[in-house]
């Protein structure tokens, strides 16, 4: 489901800053993304790289949070070392 990175592997996200922008806890985005709260933790503490498919997850998640009409997150906006 995911790897440990070495130090000089990790590479920098911004998960974090957009769940804390929406509001949401760790448990929120859990629920929104269908991923468990130990990945997504991890995941904004660049401990782990998530496969492509737990990303997107979590990106769907933070949209879900998202009021209607808002612009949706890309997956570049949070994962910004990544093409989509």
């Amino acid at each position: 489901m995911f790897q440990y990175l070495e130090p000089s592997e990790i590479k920098e996200n911004n998960l974090k800053k957009f769940r804390v922008d929406l509001g949401l806890s760790i448990t929120d985005l859990s629920r929104l993304a269908n991923v468990s709260t130990k990945v997504i933790s991890q995941t904004e503490r660049m401990l782990v790289d998530p496969t492509r498919v737990t990303k997107t997850k979590i990106i769907k998640g933070l949209n879900a949070a998202k009021p209607e009409g808002e612009k949706k997150i890309e997956y570049t906006q949070v994962f910004k070392h990544e093409k989509e």
